[in-house]
Order: C-alpha cells, then structure tokens, then sequence
C-alpha cells in the first residue's frame, strides 16, 4: 500500500513543479499590474502555453490534483481573512444594501443566462462571480456544483473583463454625479466584482472611498459563506434523488457534502474570536492566494481555447447585463438609503 501512495505522490510532481514555476510568474505580474491579477495572468499563461505547446500527459495527474485538492485547501486558508466583527463598521444600512444587491444580481444572472441559452453552470458561475466577489467565488463554487474546466473560464473571463470596464468608468461616473467619497466607496464595494478592482478604484477616488469600499466589499464576500453552503445541500439532495430514481440505491448525503466548506466557516469563525498574530492570517491568506492562482494556471492548461470560440458572445452579453444591472440596484438603494 505504502508503495502505491509513494507512486500516485511520484506522478502528481511534474504537473505540480511545472504549475508552481508558472503561478510564481503569474503572481509577480499580478503583484505589478493589480488590475490584472495573479488569477487572471495564472488563467491566461496557462491557456496560452496549451493552445500553442499542448499539455504533457505527464503533467495531468498534478494539474488534476491541483484543481481538486489544492484548491480546496486555499479555500479553506482564505477564511482567515475573514472577521465578522469588521462588518459591524460599515453600518446596517450598507449590509441591507449588499444583502439585496446580492440576492437580486443572482437571481437576474441566473435567468438572464438562460434567455441567452447558457447551458450547465456558465450562468450560476457569471452570477456568483458578478453578484459576491468576482474570481474567488466563481473557482470556490466551482467544485461544490462540479462545473466544467471551460465553464470556469467563460466565467472567469467575464468577470475580468467588466473588472477592468468597472475601474475605468466608476471613478469618472461618481464624480458626474457628485458622489460623496463614503457613498462612493460603498458603491464600489457593493458593484464591483474582485476584491482587486475594488481598491483600485476605491482609491483611485480618494483615500477614505478606498477604505470604506474594503469593508463594504469584504461584508459581500461574506455572502459566498451562505451561498456555497445552500448550494452544497442542493446538489446533496439532489443527488441523493438521482440515486434513488435510477435504483443505485441511497446517496448518503454526508458522503457527497463539500465538508470543505465547512472548515472555511469555521476558519472563519475561530479568526473573529481568537486574537492571532497577524504574521498568522497574513501568511494563510498569502498562501491561500498563491494556491488560487495555481489552480487558475490548471485550468489554463486544461482549457480548449477552441471550445471557448463555439461559446461566443453570449456569456459577455450576459456579464455586462448583470453588472450594469448590479450597478443600478446598488446605486438606487444608496440613493434611498444611506
């Protein structure tokens, strides 16, 4: 047994030397281009390396390991930046207004992608990622709904290029309208969809826009906490009804649930409540964010650029319709609001 384990080990380090050399590239031109991003420069170094050089088959085993495993482990260490408490600043008022942008730009993605005929999970994907907090809910709920390599992509895809839409036109659109730095910031937090492009333009306002549109942000991102868990329980039961219809007998639902999640929360939890040295969660986070973007770099190289073509349009149409329309939702309420 011991030496079958010492040769599945021996198989996934190719792929996870190959996709660690090029995730320290990725990060290095995200750490100098924030707008971009170590996610995105991963997705895209990877996808350009398959489509012109291929894949080795050598390295598969570690890619596949890395997109299944590792992943789950960045997510589990993001949760120590996370703090409940923090929320707290920004106010019930900006809370309400996260809350319901939220709701409503999961809802109306989900539909709208559906009008267009997006097929499996493209649509849920688009919305996470435009509604909660861009790449990073997108590849955590990826695993929780079994989503396909290309359907990540299409997702993440969209998602950056209204990132980057977003950082160029906010600043310039609030200060047409006159808005205050404290209302700009909430806006940003609450519209735009990477925790990156929200500081970028957060600051690119002022000082005070910046600041405020982090913890707006960061009260959004909590709502993955919610949304992951009440997908995961779906697709237990879902699973669970699949299995008894085609007679495979019961699904155990405790065998299927993505018990990952639940140490995230818990992650999550035990940083709000126990005073760490902030060498601790700024070292898991920094951690958890290199993994993220070793899984981007997985998926890159997984991906057919190809069958990203037969796609077309459709997923920009209905990314620049969920952001225009999450934009609206979350400046209205901060009209009526705040």
């Amino acid at each position: 047994m011991s030496e079958e384990v010492a040769g599945q080990k021996e198989t996934i380090v190719p792929g996870l030397l190959f996709i660690t050399a090029i995730a320290i590239v990725a990060y290095i031109i995200g750490s100098m281009y924030p707008i971009i991003g170590g996610a995105i420069s991963g997705i895209l170094i990877g996808i350009i390396i398959n489509h012109f050089f291929g894949t080795k088959a050598k390295f598969l085993p570690g890619i596949d390991f890395t997109m299944k495993k590792l992943l789950k482990v960045g997510i589990v260490l993001l949760g120590f930046s996370f703090s409940f408490a923090d929320i707290i600043a920004v106010g019930k008022s900006s809370i309400i207004i996260v809350m319901i942008s939220v709701i409503s730009g999961l809802t109306f993605t989900y539909y709208i992608g559906r009008l267009f005929g997006l097929k499996g999970n493209t649509a849920l994907l688009i919305g996470s990622g435009t509604a909660i907090c861009g790449a990073t809910a997108i590849v955590t709920l990826s695993p929780v709904i079994k989503a396909k390599e290309e359907e990540l992509t299409y997702a993440v895809n969209t998602i950056f290029a209204f990132n980057v839409l977003a950082i160029l036109t906010f600043p310039f659109i609030a200060t047409a309208l006159g808005m205050s730095d404290y209302h700009f910031g909430i806006w940003a937090g609450a519209a735009i969809h990477d925790t990156s492009s929200v500081v970028a333009a957060g600051y690119a306002y002022s000082d005070e826009a910046g600041g405020v549109s982090v913890v707006v942000k960061l009260a959004r991102t909590l709502m993955l906490i919610p949304l992951v868990i009440a997908v995961a329980i779906y697709q237990s039961m879902k699973a669970k009804e699949a299995g008894s219809i085609e007679g495979e007998g019961r699904v155990n639902i405790l065998s299927v649930f993505p018990y990952f999640i639940l140490y995230f929360v818990g992650v999550a939890l035990f940083n709000t409540f126990v005073s760490l040295p902030t060498v601790i969660p700024d070292t898991a986070v920094s951690i958890s964010k290199f993994l993220i973007v070793m899984v981007m770099v997985s998926v890159g190289l997984k991906t057919d650029i190809r069958k990203i073509r037969q796609v077309g349009y459709k997923p920009l149409i209905v990314g620049l319709i969920a952001s225009v329309l999450i934009s609206l939702i979350s400046l209205t309420l901060i009209k009526w609001m705040v």
